[in-house]
């Protein structure tokens, strides 16, 4: 962490069932760390439980990657899988795929990259 209270949190998770649980626990790490950072809490725990649940469901391989910064202004979540199938994001919040649906309503920005494997991303305005 330096003077700008700026924190790069990267975990390594196993595909198992506590995977999502461990995230929301990384996510309390960072909220821990982060002035002002309380008002985004819920929606910070909602968005990890969801993309590492949908990594776990959908992605395959043998671990979860997720990397969160932060600033006192935002927090960019980076959730990766080893999955290469593709999927969008839904057209409107809550429209069919609904973990992707809340992870769009909760956050400002989101996306895909795809390098083949698959990283989700959000970035949420403090």
């Amino acid at each position: 962490m330096s003077d700008d209270k700026h924190i790069s949190l990267v975990r390594h998770f196993a595909a198992t069932d506590e995977a999502p649980r461990d995230a929301r626990n990384l996510a309390a790490e960072m909220l821990g760390r982060l002035p002002a950072s309380e008002e985004r809490g819920d929606d910070l725990t909602v968005i990890l439980s969801e993309l590492v649940t949908n990594a776990l469901l959908h992605g395959g391989g043998e671990e979860v990657q997720v990397s969160l910064e932060g600033s006192a202004t935002q927090i960019r979540v980076e959730v990766g899988d080893a999955g290469t199938n593709r999927f969008d994001w839904p057209r409107a919040p809550l429209d069919g795929h609904w973990g992707l649906g809340l992870v769009q309503a909760f956050s400002e920005r989101s996306g895909i990259i795809r390098r083949p494997a698959t990283l989700v991303w959000c970035e949420l305005d403090l």
